[in-house]
């Protein structure tokens, strides 16, 4: 089959044929690039514009320098079976990445600017390539979901191998909870009405939006939200009450709410004045005498024969 291939002045013409035409699309590619940075003002329209075309550009040169090789279809069908027999199998981590770029974007599972999670891995997705997905990582060494500022790629073959939270795909909202533990002496009833009013200053606003997005994901998934205002939960635990905050918030916003609604209900406690956090604690008690009475003298510890005169055997 290879040994077919004559190489020729027709091969060379084709060849140079393909040269020139991949030297045209280059320029051409070029060319619309600029363009694109100077008319399209929008930088998310402008990145996928620009990366589109240079997509483009690359597979018609390489689909030009595989026709100018060889002269009949049947000698092209026979090396690219066999080629890609072997690619297959070498490459199959690769190729189910490409799929995996494929389902990505026939499904929209995430897009650039959605928030998810994969594998143990969160971050806002700024890039979906052909072999992997770049993701601005956050988590990590901070205790929260924000920003750490590294970019981790994913590699496109885990739409396939591991479950994809997505934050922020058709619902920007999530639950989130705070808990705290009062003491068993403290007006807990209090406390948990100042809980609930924190969080209900806001959720008006919130309940509104999430309600109109329910509505729009209710057309495509089966959901069962009903009830979208704060509550909050109280349970027996060995220190005291714990009274269990829950409220919905916007994905990004989780530790800005967070914060402000715990320096509020700690501004309040502490006004309040019948309110106690609280933590473990550990007590050591001296006794000043054996719990069971003092022990007897050493001499005065006799054997119960010799004190009663009663003999066992």
């Amino acid at each position: 089959m290879l040994d077919e291939i004559e190489i020729g002045s027709d091969f060379l013409e084709r060849l140079l044929f393909a040269l020139g035409i991949a030297l045209i699309i280059f320029a051409i590619v070029q060319v619309i690039r600029r363009l694109v940075r100077r008319y399209v003002d929008d930088p998310e329209r402008r990145f996928r514009v620009t990366r589109m075309v240079g997509r483009l550009g690359s597979l018609l040169a390489v689909l030009l320098f595989i026709g100018a090789l060889f002269e009949t279809t049947r000698n092209l069908i026979a090396v690219l079976t066999i080629v890609g027999a072997g690619l297959a199998i070498a490459l199959r981590e690769t190729l189910m990445s490409v799929f995996g770029w494929s389902y990505i974007a026939a499904r929209a599972p995430f897009k650039a600017g959605d928030r998810i999670e994969v594998n143990g891995i969160r971050g806002d997705v700024i890039d979906v390539r052909l072999l992997h997905t770049t993701l601005m990582e956050i988590g990590g060494w901070v205790d929260a979901d924000q920003s750490t500022g590294r970019l981790v790629h994913v590699p496109n073959s885990m739409v396939f191998l591991h479950g994809v939270y997505n934050y922020t795909r058709g619902f920007h909202f999530i639950w989130n909870e705070i808990a705290l533990v009062v003491t068993f002496r403290s007006d807990w009833q209090a406390a948990r009405e100042i809980m609930l009013d924190l969080a209900s200053e806001p959720a008006a606003e919130i309940e509104q939006h999430a309600r109109e997005e329910i509505k729009d994901m209710a057309q495509e998934y089966l959901v069962f939200y009903k009830i979208l205002t704060p509550f909050v939960y109280a349970r027996f635990v060995e220190n005291g009450i714990r009274l269990t905050l829950r409220y919905l918030c916007e994905a990004r916003k989780r530790r800005g709410t967070e914060h402000a609604l715990t320096v509020g209900i700690l501004t309040a406690f502490k006004e309040h004045g019948g309110i106690e956090p609280a933590y473990p604690a550990l007590s050591v008690t001296r006794h000043e005498t054996p719990p069971f009475g003092p022990l007897p003298a050493p001499e005065n510890r006799l054997h119960p024969s010799k004190k009663t005169g009663w003999n066992p055997l």
